[in-house]
């Protein structure tokens, strides 16, 4: 039990990526008051996740509605993976970085940009969406396993929270330099658990060709 639970923590922990996430808070709402911050840090952490919660519970209904197998998603879901942790590695796809200048100026005006672009698709981008669907039980009757991944994600958004709330203080600590070293990291991580994805799921696509 101690092994999955473990692997599922990582595997949030790596995707979502809490040092980032707090690097794009601060570029976000760095100009408010310390009340605003934690009011937008905390609606933030708690939509996200509604979001991925609940698409950890609907997007496998949603694959058997569109008649898409598992093992299909796994591979697509490593390949996307994949391509998240190739951009981590390379510091081409930063939390920043994924809206663009409009997007970015657009929300430093708004009031709250606690649901967009903090919660989607800084936090849950479709890299831990599809993540955690991966790792969501097919078994119906596994409500331990799915409480457990259910918990795990608790504890991974509160770090998140944690982390947009020290801010100020992650960015004066780790630098611009430091937040691409930890997101290089995490990429390699990524990328790690992409590749082990994509096996699963040609193993279970075409199991007598791996024997």
């Amino acid at each position: 039990m101690a092994s999955p639970l473990l692997f599922e923590a990582v595997t949030l922990l790596a995707v979502v990526n809490p040092v980032e996430a707090a690097a794009a808070f601060a570029t976000l709402v760095g100009d408010r008051d310390p009340l605003q911050q934690k009011q937008i840090a905390l609606r933030a952490a708690v939509v996200a996740f509604i979001i991925l919660v609940g698409f950890a519970f609907v997007g496998g209904a949603l694959l058997t509605a569109l008649g898409i197998g598992f093992p299909a998603f796994r591979i697509a879901g490593g390949l996307l993976l994949f391509c998240v942790g190739f951009n981590m590695v390379f510091a081409k796809d930063t939390a920043a970085d994924k809206i663009s200048p409009g997007e970015q100026s657009h929300a430093q005006q708004k009031e709250d940009p606690s649901v967009f672009p903090l919660a989607i698709p800084i936090i849950t981008g479709p890299g831990a969406l599809a993540t955690i669907v991966a790792l969501m039980p097919k078994n119906r009757e596994a409500i331990v396993q799915s409480g457990l991944l259910v918990a795990v994600s608790a504890v991974v958004l509160l770090l998140t929270y944690a982390a947009m709330r020290a801010s100020r203080w992650l960015t004066r600590a780790f630098g611009p330099t430091g937040i691409n070293a930890v997101g290089r990291i995490m990429g390699m991580i990524v990328a790690a658990i992409a590749i082990q994805m994509i096996t699963d799921g040609v193993q279970q696509l075409f199991p007598r060709l791996m024997r």
